[in-house]
């Protein structure tokens, strides 16, 4: 009995250090593959951040060599005329607006700023003094130089290249400036980890905004001193970042602004040509969790081995628990199943009701749309019955004078009478066009490529009683675009809209609403802004809410912006609101354009019709 107790008390310290033996062992091994994933991932990142800042800069190198081979730069830095000058900048304008460079400009060789391609902007170069940057004097010097600093004139940073024009003597300089902050915001979305230094480990490119222009090293006085001379960095105090080094090497570290328990590899790789370092910061949050799972698997799985060893020693004593937890087992798989099986059931049940909440809502918002037009409709009614009474009883008064031109035989009369009677009719008949198009309700179906200014235009007609009515002045500037939607429920945001500018301008001693439309960058950009008090900030952020209105009580349920939003949103487009700097409120909608070609043919509109 002795000898079985002390031989089952060294089975247990047997099994007890084969299973510490395991974890360890299990460890090492998931961490140190853990590590080396962390490390070629991180390698991996910093190689393609080098070669996208190096292509990035590629792309548009050849901009100023051009631009000093260019007859019209050569000829305007030799004969400044003001008209010379002023085509030149338009023409820089337009390849800065082809290209990717954030500005292009030309420099006389005393460092003033000759001519830009940002001339008609607040941040304009043309008539800056550029002379001390060194790119300036390394062009004027060598023909050639390029420089990383903060703009003295709009305040962003970026990359200058500069050309020198002419062989010999140079006549000036021509510059591109390229600009890195859609890269740092990529960065920053993909939550990476990313500095870039300079010569000097001065950070200029980072992820984290509070990493610029602070140093990974201090300083030395010299470089300093020359950084303050060229206002590289603005003016900017260069302060040490500061960073914990966790490991001997130094290549897992914590920065400032991190997580305080993280733990970071960081790599680094070289840009020769720019002297430039990109410094990326894996987070090693990874190998620890590796780390504390190879030591669970290496423990659970040697604990495994050993219960199986010790299972088949007491299989026989141990059959009869066996059969009993096997039944046992299997009537709780059978509850667990059943169980299951009711839940499963619920679901069904739950989603089918989803289902049909879901179809009742969009049912109930294709009515609140519909009663929204009706109610646009009840309102502009009396408007309209004015616009349509006035052409009736012209038109009765030329039938009247037209019976009595005909016993007196004037026939040039009596076809003056008629054409105005049919101009008449065609104006009212434009009236009740649009009135039945508008009024139609408007199924959920597909959307279709619709003529955008269009359906501005027939808005603006449905509107335009109740404007004049008001003696209220509308502008417009509308360009032709196309879109998908529908263009009946288009034509309702923008009733809604203008509506809602007039409401605005009504106690405006000059009310004035402007309607205008615009494309860029494939996006359509329609704006209504009225000149009256504008939007209280206070609700701004509240406006499409159900609910929220700004007119006085009784006058609005504060509906009207939400069905409107929720209308462009279904066009794949957004709906923002914002005060406009010289007052009034702006509201702007914006669209995705389509090329006119994929817009339907006239048949198949008469069939959809």
């Amino acid at each position: 009995m002795r000898k079985d107790r002390l031989r089952q008390y060294l089975q247990i310290v047997l099994a007890a250090l084969v299973v510490v033996t395991s974890a360890l062992a299990t460890r090492v091994i998931w961490e140190r593959s853990a590590l080396s994933t962390a490390r070629s991932t991180g390698e991996t990142r910093a190689e393609l951040v080098a070669q996208t800042i190096s292509d990035t800069i590629a792309q548009n190198a050849h901009f100023p060599l051009v631009l000093a081979l260019d007859p019209d730069v050569q000829a305007t830095l030799a004969e400044p005329a003001p008209d010379v000058i002023d085509a030149l900048n338009r023409k820089l304008e337009t390849i800065e607006a082809s290209g990717s460079p954030a500005a292009l400009y030309v420099m006389r060789p005393d460092g003033y700023t000759l001519a830009a391609s940002n001339w008609n902007t607040q941040g304009s170069f043309v008539g800056q003094y550029y002379g001390f940057r060194s790119y300036f004097t390394q062009a004027i010097a060598n023909g050639e130089g390029t420089y990383f600093g903060i703009g003295v004139t709009t305040g962003r940073a970026g990359y200058f290249i500069a050309r020198a024009v002419g062989s010999t003597q140079p006549a000036g300089v021509a510059v591109a400036k390229i600009e890195f902050d859609d890269l740092e915001a990529i960065w920053a979305r993909a939550a990476e980890h990313i500095m870039v230094t300079d010569e000097n480990d001065i950070i200029f490119l980072a992820s984290r905004p509070e990493w610029k222009y602070r140093s990974l090293a201090p300083v030395d006085e010299t470089a300093i001193t020359r950084i303050q001379s060229t206002r590289q960095y603005a003016g900017t105090e260069i302060e040490q970042l500061r960073m914990d080094e966790h490991t001997p090497d130094g290549d897992q570290v914590w920065a400032e602004g991190l997580p305080d328990n993280g733990s970071f590899l960081r790599q680094t790789v070289h840009i020769p040509e720019l002297g430039w370092t990109v410094n990326q910061l894996t987070d090693l949050s990874s190998v620890a969790d590796a780390r504390r799972d190879g030591t669970m698997i290496g423990a659970t799985g040697s604990a495994l081995v050993i219960a199986i060893l010790f299972y088949l020693a007491q299989r026989q004593r141990s059959l009869a628990i066996e059969r009993a937890a096997r039944a046992d087992l299997e009537q709780r798989v059978a509850e667990r199943t059943s169980a299951l099986r009711e839940v499963n059931d619920t679901l069904h049940v739950e989603v089918e009701e989803r289902r049909r909440t879901e179809r009742e809502l969009r049912s109930a918002q294709n009515d609140l749309i519909q009663a929204g037009k009706l109610a646009a409709l009840g309102q502009m009614s009396a408007a309209i019955a004015h616009e349509i009474n006035q052409p009736l009883t012209a038109m009765r008064t030329y039938i009247a004078t037209t019976r009595v031109f005909v016993p007196l035989g004037d026939p040039g009369a009596i076809l003056d009478n008629l054409e105005k009677v049919d101009n008449l009719a065609v104006r009212m008949g434009r009236i009740t066009s649009h009135l039945k198009s508008f009024a139609r309700k408007e199924g959920m179906g597909p959307a279709e490529v619709i003529s955008a200014d269009r359906a501005v235009h027939k808005a603006l007609d449905l509107v335009d009683v109740q404007l004049q009515a008001d003696a209220i002045t509308i502008r417009k500037s509308i360009v032709p675009a196309f879109t998908r939607g529908n263009d009946v429920r288009l034509e309702q945001v923008i009733i809604n809209l203008v509506r809602n500018a007039i409401d605005a301008v009504q106690e405006a001693p000059e009310p004035v609403v402007e309607v205008s439309m615009h494309t860029a960058n494939g996006r359509i950009f329609i704006e209504v802004r009225d000149h009256g008090p504008g939007f209280d900030p206070a609700i701004l952020e509240t406006l499409f809410d159900p609910f929220v209105t700004t007119k006085p009580s009784g006058a609005g349920l504060g509906l009207g912006l939400t069905i409107s939003y929720e209308i462009i949103h279904e066009f794949g487009g957004t709906l923002r609101a914002a005060n406009h700097p010289e007052g009034g409120a702006v509201l702007t909608v914006e669209l995705v354009a389509v090329d006119e070609a994929s817009s339907p043919s006239p048949t198949e509109v008469a069939d959809n019709g």
